[in-house]
């Protein structure tokens, strides 16, 4: 898409040290086999502080569904990623929809509808941190030059689209007990 190159090359021209750090930070936080650890401990003392078992395993189904969405997805539409010269990291294997942009949206929004349907203080700062994280590393995907915007926007709808399904699926169960309602 012309625009998708646009987009890119004004990044490219735009680019400074400090940014490109934040966004190399950002990828290779995701990148070790430790993050996805830390990042289930973190959602389990999450569900267990707040009550929020429903909303933990909507986001880990989401997950695990997004990502394997994803990749099937790029063999099936098959799209390469942007040029070398654009990129600031390597940018082999297929770009749409973005893994880790599919990811990252079916991680984030079955929590993000825990925390709109809180509708308290810790509820917003859920979706806040959540609405951020994941626009912070989908922008940086782009500005390192890994996807291209229209990669980036088309993972979040497959992720967003799983994780309202998975949290509207586990949420239709009945609750066993009237303490487990997140």
């Amino acid at each position: 898409m012309k625009w998708d190159l646009a987009v890119l090359e004004a990044i490219d021209s735009h680019r400074t040290g400090w940014m490109t750090g934040i966004a190399r930070g950002l990828m290779d936080a995701g990148q070790p086999a430790a993050t996805y650890l830390a990042a289930f401990l973190l959602a389990i003392a999450f569900a267990a502080v707040f009550g929020a078992w429903r909303a933990v395993a909507a986001t880990m189904l989401a997950t695990v569904a997004a990502t394997a969405a994803a990749e099937f997805g790029k063999e099936f539409i098959g799209r390469p990623r942007p040029p070398a010269d654009l990129a600031l990291v390597p940018t082999d294997g297929l770009a749409m929809p973005s893994s880790i942009g599919a990811l990252t949206a079916g991680a984030a929004v079955p929590l993000i509808l825990y925390g709109l349907r809180r509708a308290d203080v810790v509820g917003r700062l859920v979706v806040v941190v959540l609405v951020a994280g994941t626009v912070l590393v989908g922008a940086a995907m782009v500005y390192l030059g890994a996807h291209w915007v229209s990669d980036v926007l088309a993972g979040w709808a497959l992720g967003g689209l799983l994780g309202v399904l998975a949290f509207r699926l586990l949420h239709a169960v009945p609750a066993r007990t009237a303490r487990v309602t997140g």
